[in-house]
C-alpha cells in the first residue's frame, strides 16, 4: 500500500500511526489506508467504549467541519447542483473575521449537521462525505496522523476559498472583513476535483513528510 496505518497501543487504548510508503501517495491512498485499518483492527472508541462500529452514533456530527474544495466538487455532483453558490447558500456557512474565510458544513437549530438523518442517526450523503468525516474516528492517535489530517484540510479548506473569492463570496456571518484575493495563492487543490489527484508530499510542509515517509520515527 502507498500509505500504511498501524495499531498503536496507547494509554487509553488501541490508537493509530501512519506512514506513507510511496512518493505517489495521494490524499486518497491515505483515506483508503485509514477506511482498511478501520476494518482490520479492533480500534479504541473513546466516545461508544466496546462498540464494535458507529452505527447509530452522532457524538461527532454536531462539531465544525470545515470543507475543501474537493469536498465541494464531489457533494455538488451527488446533490445535482450546477454551481459553488447553490450548493453554499443550502448546506454551508461561511464566516469572515478580519482577513480569515471559514467554510463549513451547515448545522441547523438543534447544533447538528444539515446532512444528519436525525431518526436513523446516519448520514444522508454517507458515499460523499467530506474529507473531514471520513478521517475522524474517536480513538488515539499519534501527533503525526493529526498533523497530516490537518495539513490536508487547512490546504483544501485554503483553496475553497479561492475559489469563492473567484464565483460567489456569500456570506452568512463576518466581522471586520478584510479578505484580499492576493492572500490566496493557488494551493496543490488547484484544479483538482477528486483526492486521488491530490499528492500528499505537495501538501506536508517538508518537515512533516520526512516524519511520515518510509519509516518515519513515530512518536
Amino acid at each position: 500500500m502507498k500509505v500504511e496505518v498501524q495499531p498503536v497501543s496507547f494509554s487509553n487504548g488501541l490508537g493509530l500511526a501512519v506512514q506513507v510508503r510511496s512518493e505517489g501517495a495521494t490524499v486518497e491512498d491515505f483515506i483508503v489506508a485509514l477506511d482498511s485499518a478501520w476494518q482490520r483492527y479492533p480500534f479504541t472508541r473513546v466516545r461508544r467504549p466496546g462498540a464494535k462500529n458507529c452505527l447509530g452514533c452522532d457524538a461527532c456530527c454536531g462539531e465544525r467541519a470545515p470543507l475543501t474544495s474537493v469536498d465541494c466538487f464531489v457533494l455538488m455532483r451527488h446533490l445535482g447542483l450546477p454551481t459553488l453558490d447553490a450548493f453554499l447558500s443550502r448546506y454551508a456557512t461561511v464566516e469572515v473575521r478580519g482577513p480569515v474565510v471559514d467554510i463549513t458544513l451547515r448545522r441547523l437549530r438543534d447544533g447538528r449537521c444539515v446532512f444528519l438523518d436525525r431518526e436513523r442517526l446516519a448520514c444522508k450523503v454517507y458515499a460523499a462525505r467530506p474529507f473531514v468525516c471520513r478521517t475522524f474516528f474517536c480513538c488515539p492517535a499519534t501527533p503525526q496522523f493529526w498533523e497530516v489530517r490537518e495539513a490536508i484540510l487547512n490546504r483544501g479548506e485554503d483553496e475553497l476559498v479561492r475559489w469563492w473569492l473567484a464565483s460567489s463570496r456569500r456570506v452568512d456571518r463576518s466581522w471586520k472583513p478584510r479578505v484580499r484575493e492576493e492572500d490566496w495563492p493557488p494551493t496543490p487543490f488547484a484544479g483538482k476535483k477528486s483526492y486521488e489527484e491530490v499528492r500528499l508530499k505537495e501538501v506536508l510542509s517538508k518537515k512533516l513528510w520526512r516524519s511520515v515517509f518510509k519509516g518515519g520515527v513515530v512518536s
